[in-house]
C-alpha cells in the first residue's frame, strides 16, 4: 500500500532521481533495517558504566568510548534515513533543503538519505570546520 501512495505521489516514472519513489523507499527501509540491526547488535550501554571505570581499566573505557562513538553515529544515520522517507512521503525527495535546487540523481543513488546538494553541502561543512576551529557561535 505505501509504494502505492508513493508512486502516486510523483507518477510513476516521472521521477527527478531515476527510480521509482517505491524502489527509493525500499532502499531505504533496507538500510534502516541494516542500521536497526547493528544498534540492536551492540546491546545496551550505560553512561554511568562508564564513570565507575579504574584507572587500570583504560583499555575499557577507550573501547566503551569507542562503542558510544559508534552507536550515536548509527542513531544519527538512522534520523537521516526517517528523514528522508519523510521528505519522500510529502514530495520533497530530491529537493535540497537548503536552496530548494534539485539534487543529483548520482548523488542520491550513492547517498539515499541525502538532505543537501553538494554545493550546500560543502557550505555547511565549512561552517562546522570553522566552529569546530574557533568555537560554538556565528563566525565573522
Amino acid at each position: 500500500m505505501e509504494v502505492m501512495l508513493l508512486e502516486s505521489v510523483a507518477g510513476p516514472g516521472n521521477s527527478p532521481f531515476g527510480t521509482s519513489p517505491g524502489e527509493v523507499w525500499e532502499s531505504l527501509q533496507e538500510e534502516r533495517e541494516e542500521v536497526n540491526r547493528e544498534l540492536l547488535s551492540e546491546g545496551r550501554l550505560s553512561q554511568c558504566d562508564a564513570g565507575r571505570l579504574l584507572e587500570s581499566e583504560a583499555s575499557e573505557e577507550y573501547t566503551r568510548a569507542i562503542r558510544w562513538r559508534n552507536r550515536s553515529q548509527l542513531q544519527a544515520r538512522l534520523k537521516d534515513i526517517t528523514d528522508a522517507q519523510d521528505r519522500l512521503i510529502e514530495g520533497r525527495y530530491g529537493r535540497c533543503a537548503e536552496c530548494a535546487q534539485e539534487i543529483e540523481s548520482k548523488r542520491l543513488k550513492a547517498e539515499p538519505a541525502a538532505a543537501l546538494c553538494i554545493g550546500c553541502e560543502r557550505s555547511v561543512a565549512e561552517e562546522r570546520a570553522l566552529e569546530k576551529l574557533f568555537g560554538t557561535g556565528s563566525v565573522h
